[in-house]
């Protein structure tokens, strides 16, 4: 009598199908390996094991000794894991309490000046004082909370394979999220080098990195993260054992799981472009907002982990953040006694909320801002009145150095909110 089909089998297979059991090791980009055991059926049809987890376990070894490893008996376990993953939640959890101190300052604030927040605003505020990098990090930072992000993705890729059902989509969700992290962390560190010039540097960060299209790009990739897999163990990686033998197990393990992680990137990267330019152009009507300078984006600079595409306002040739915006922001405006203006932000430091911690980033001059040395807020602030933007000192004499598509001259709005 055939052995009955495990339920993970499909309908075409129920003929053709083998019990089948596996254990293995899974090695990792750090000092580790995953150990799994997982149980199911093979079909002869189309060559594939369609199985589940049943255990699941991490142990100190990988590369060679990983390789040459022929099991045990004994209880296995892993600091390096351990302490590495003791390391991630710790600092989210100072992240989230962080973040929930300054929503709470900006909420008192909101209510003790009668200004009302509307959701989206929220929404980008919380997302601004969630980002991992503090204000003024350094590169070397910036790559310890990448290896740890880099850690995380490599969790997921292993708990794809050891979850089944609602799990399993809830790790796609949390795997896109690590990407969408892990790309603003890489691209922060592209921001800090001399091979990224202010205009390029500003055109790809608003196509590829605003908050109309983050969460748009992690549901779709969400969802095409299975059948991505899939393929990709379908492919001809799985007849690649002499390239592993002659290379090494570890450096050809990395080489796999980053032919997957490039392909979820890239769809990220693609589905980003093309709702940022769809939802610009349906809501803009002009690829300025794109292309053009604004004096605020460079004053913020490194300062903000995400633009939004809805909070710029083109008139008469320039390109302005709304009052909405910059609340969104939490951008404020100090004026002192001998009547000059300045922008103002929270600063976000690693670990806790200093009480003072509003800092002077550049002067407003009508509506224009220009970068000042950064410095304590020590007068009273106020949410900005008007809209801000236009070209800079800096930017000036490069007004004709970009491109915009420019359609009927709309009147100016009564509102900018």
């Amino acid at each position: 009598m055939a052995p009955k089909p495990y339920y993970t089998t499909p309908s075409s297979c129920l003929n053709d199908s083998f019990s089948y059991d596996q254990y293995f090791y899974h090695g990792s980009i750090g000092f580790y390996a995953f150990y799994e055991e997982q149980t199911g059926s093979y079909c002869s049809k189309d060559n594939t094991a369609y199985i589940v987890g049943q255990g699941l376990g991490t142990f100190d070894i990988n590369g060679p000794k990983l390789a040459d490893d022929t099991g045990s008996s004994n209880y296995l376990q892993s600091y390096w894991y351990c302490l590495v993953g003791a390391i991630w939640l710790t600092y989210r959890i100072f992240v989230l309490r962080r973040c929930f101190v300054s929503c709470k300052r900006h909420g008192r604030m909101c209510d003790e000046m009668n200004e009302d927040l509307r959701r989206k605003e929220v929404v980008v505020f919380v997302q601004e004082q969630l980002r991992l990098a503090a204000h003024g990090a350094t590169n070397y930072h910036r790559a310890a909370v990448l290896y740890l992000l880099v850690e995380g993705i490599m969790t997921d890729l292993f708990l794809l394979i050891a979850n089944d059902g609602i799990l399993t989509k809830i790790q796609y969700v949390s795997m896109g999220y690590n990407l969408s992290a892990l790309l603003v962390m890489v691209f922060e560190m592209f921001e800090t080098t001399t091979w990224l010039c202010e205009k390029w540097r500003l055109r790809i960060k608003r196509l590829l990195f605003s908050y109309e299209t983050a969460f748009v790009g992690e549901v779709f990739t969400a969802a095409l993260q299975q059948y991505s897999l899939t393929l990709l163990n379908r492919s001809n990686f799985r007849e690649s054992r002499p390239a592993a033998l002659a290379i090494s197990y570890y450096a050809w393990s990395l080489v796999g799981h980053g032919v997957f992680v490039l392909i979820i990137i890239a769809l990220v990267v693609s589905v980003r472009a093309l709702w940022a330019l769809t939802y610009v152009w349906l809501n803009q009507h002009t690829w300025a907002v794109f292309t053009a300078p604004c004096c605020v984006d460079s004053t913020l600079k490194l300062r903000n982990k995400m633009f939004l595409l809805g909070g710029y306002r083109w008139e008469n040739g320039k390109l302005y953040y709304t009052m909405s915006a910059l609340k969104a922001f939490g951008l404020l405006k100090m004026e002192e006694e001998y009547g000059a203006e300045f922008l103002v932000l929270r600063k976000i430091h690693w670990f806790k909320v200093l009480k003072d911690d509003l800092f002077i980033i550049g002067a407003i001059s009508n509506q224009r801002v220009e970068k000042c040395a950064e410095r304590p807020c020590t007068g009273i602030t106020s949410f900005c009145d008007r809209k801000l933007g236009g070209v800079g000192d800096e930017g000036e004499n490069h007004q004709a150095a970009y491109i915009h598509v420019r359609n009927k001259v709309q009147p100016p709005l009564a509102s900018d909110r």
